[in-house]
């Protein structure tokens, strides 16, 4: 079986089960991959719930993935000049003028 190029996370909302609102559904691909527990008034809400809650989820790890392979690089726990943080780091270098 081909491999598909790319593969979407997708969010939408569905009836609730009880029929009483609707969840947030997450789906990875054809594969639904979490329902919200809460039920919400209508679909717009059940959405912006759920958009909300996987960006927290997904900045959350990324962050916490990013730290780790900095410490790992750095072999401490990294410094705001190791990370570029500052206007320094946007500035640049300034450019020598070698015309006289």
């Amino acid at each position: 079986m081909e491999e598909p190029e790319e593969l979407l996370i997708t969010i939408s909302a569905s009836p609730a089960s009880d029929s009483w609102g609707f969840v947030g559904v997450v789906a990875v691909g054809d594969q639904e991959a979490y329902r919200t527990i809460r039920a919400f008034n209508a679909p717009a809400e059940a959405l912006g719930a759920t958009q909300r809650l996987l960006a927290d989820v997904l900045g959350g790890l990324m962050a916490g993935q990013e730290w780790g392979s900095a410490q790992s690089e750095f072999g401490h726990a990294p410094r705001r000049t190791e990370l570029d943080f500052g206007l320094r780091s946007k500035v640049g270098q300034p450019t020598s003028n070698d015309d006289g």
